[in-house]
Formats: C-alpha cells, sequence, structure tokens
C-alpha cells in the first residue's frame, strides 16, 4: 500500500529546533580551529563601568567569561566604575569633577572610587562569575604590590568648554610606574580567574585612582596574554561615528597610530584604541575592542572570523589574520 505524502512529510522534514541544533553543530566545527589554538592561553579582559550598570548584562558577559574559563584559557578581569562613581558620589552630595572628560579625583571622590570599584562593583562581578561556575578572585592594584604608581603631574590643557588653556591638578589620579603581576600568576597556576579594580598605590602607601584601559594594556603586556580584550559600549573603531556599519574589521598599530595622530579618532575611543596599540607593541598577539552590550560579542570575537568589534594586530599578525581567512 502506497503511503501518502501527508504521512511522509514529517518523517523527513527536521523540526525547527533540530535545524538550530545542526546549525550549532556546524557553528561549533567552525570554532574548533580556535579551541585548540587558544586553549591555555591567556586573556585580559577589560569591562567597562557601562557595562556593569546592569544586572543581567553583567550575568550575560559573566556566563561568556566562564565558558572561556571552561575551554581551559587563562582569564584575567579589569574593571573600570566611571558611571558608578559619578552617581554614588552624587548620592552622597558632591559632584564629580571632570576637564575634557577626564576625572579629578579629590580626597572625597577617591574615598567613593575605593568603595565603588574595590567593594560593590567587585562584589557583584565575582557573584556573578561564581554562577557560572569560575572561581574569581578581587583585588585592586594595591593588592600584592601589583601596580606601583605615582601621583600624575600637573598638566596644561585646552579646556574644550572654553577654548582656553589652564593647568589641571588631577590630584588623586596616579600613573603607572611599574607592574608586578606575581600574584596574578600564582592565581592563575591554581585555576582562579583575578578580578583587579582599577586603583594602585605608591612605595608610601598613597591610592590613584588609575585609568583602567592603561591598567589592561600594561598588564596584557606584562603577562604576554594571546589576546586583550577591552569591552566597551560602542561597536569598535568606526570610520563614521554615526554609522555603526562603518566598523574596521581590523587596524595595523600603524593605521591606528596615523588615526590618533591626525585626530580621527573620538575622545571616548582614543584611551581604548591607544591602550590597544600599546598593548601589541608589547607583546600581546591581538587586541580587540569589541561592543559588550551586544550579546555574545566576546565568544564571537574570539571563535569567529569576522569577529563583532575592531581587532589591532602588527603586520606580521595581519598576514596571518588574512591567511585564516
Amino acid at each position: 500500500m502506497k503511503i501518502k505524502d501527508s504521512l511522509i512529510h514529517p518523517l523527513l522534514t527536521l523540526t525547527d529546533t533540530e535545524e538550530r541544533g545542526v546549525q550549532d553543530i556546524n557553528i561549533l566545527k567552525q570554532a574548533l580551529p580556535y579551541l585548540k589554538k587558544y586553549r591555555g592561553t591567556t586573556f585580559v579582559v577589560k569591562l567597562g563601568g557601562e557595562l556593569l550598570t546592569d544586572p543581567e548584562r553583567l550575568d550575560r558577559i559573566a556566563a561568556d567569561i566562564s565558558l572561556l574559563y571552561q575551554l581551559n584559557i587563562k582569564i584575567v578581569i579589569i574593571h573600570g566604575g566611571g558611571p558608578q562613581l559619578s552617581q554614588t558620589a552624587e548620592r552622597l552630595g558632591f559632584e564629580a569633577k571632570k576637564v575634557n572628560g577626564r576625572r579629578i579625583t579629590d580626597d572625597n571622590t577617591l574615598e567613593v572610587a575605593k568603595m565603588v570599584f574595590a567593594g560593590a562593583i567587585s562584589t557583584d562581578l565575582l557573584a556573578k562569575l561564581r554562577r557560572h561556575g569560575c572561581p574569581g578572585v578581587g583585588l585592586s592594584g594595591v593588592a600584592g604590590d601589583l601596580i606601583k604608581a605615582r601621583r600624575r603631574p600637573k598638566k596644561k590643557i585646552i579646556d574644550h568648554e572654553t577654548g582656553s588653556e589652564q593647568e589641571v591638578d588631577f590630584q588623586n589620579v596616579g600613573d603607572i610606574q611599574s607592574v608586578d603581576t606575581k600574584v596574578i600568576s600564582i592565581l592563575m597556576e591554581n585555576q582562579f580567574v583575578p578580578v583587579i579594580s582599577s586603583l594602585g598605590a605608591d612605595e608610601d602607601g598613597q591610592v590613584f585612582n588609575i585609568n583602567a584601559d592603561t591598567i589592561a594594556s600594561e598588564l596584557a603586556g606584562n603577562l604576554k596574554a594571546e589576546k586583550l580584550f577591552v569591552l566597551t559600549n560602542v561597536d569598535g573603531v568606526l570610520k563614521d561615528v554615526k554609522d555603526p556599519k562603518s566598523r574596521y574589521s581590523y587596524l595595523t598599530v600603524e593605521q591606528g597610530r596615523e588615526m590618533i595622530q591626525d585626530n580621527k579618532i573620538g575622545g571616548g575611543m582614543s584611551p581604548k584604541l591607544t591602550s590597544a596599540l600599546d598593548a601589541v607593541s608589547r607583546g600581546v598577539s591581538r587586541s580587540h575592542i569589541i561592543n559588550g552590550m551586544t550579546e555574545n560579542a566576546l565568544l564571537y570575537e574570539v571563535f569567529t572570523l569576522k569577529g563583532s568589534g575592531t581587532m589591532i594586530v602588527n603586520e606580521e599578525e595581519e598576514a596571518a589574520y588574512l591567511d585564516e581567512g
């Protein structure tokens, strides 16, 4: 007896769930070369404070980082917290001071920075990592002589609002003199994930607020990391800041330096790109600037050739990247 077509079709057609499963398997196969390549290497991940304001977003990012950890990739996390610092300062009754977007850290602001960076943000991030099976350990740059800093000297700058030159005292803002990664290395050797807040100190124990992008770049270089990821709230380096589709998929160090020198990079992106460039110049294989607001952006950048942000490479790595295509 001939079986009716209406009975055959359900047996031969994949369900939507099965089709998604096949797609997932294909994606996993595409990721296999990267899984082999990065096993046992070190990734440094810098999280901008704007990414950490929403608990659900923070949970998604923690899940992605935890997945990398489960794949035997060593992870070091550095986080900022500018928005949270400003909000907390306002709640306490004083306004955060900035000149050309750069924060002036007076004594009151420093006390808030210690509470927010090494306290609230670090604890929330550690809790999310723990939820996904990733054993994080919270540190500041003061711990274990990790970051030796000095007070930033007064600088003459042009105020963008007034157009006049003025000498600015950033007060308790520090510049990095040296880093000692011993404590980080001990933690990673014992399967822990260091989570570092952006504070440092001088030899006299004076604590300073330090730019998190700069810390990430310095640590990535000193750890000889395979990759530095700078997670922010934009899609990478854009040719036209008003057009997300104008993203550069990659830039060489030389191209990036020229763009900064020619003032083709906006003020908010400039320190991030500079940190990414400096890391590659210090021996990091590849740096990546990606949009942490986008779900799974970190994983797409790690495990796909197309990626999701802007990658920074030297000339040798550029040739290798083009060969991968």
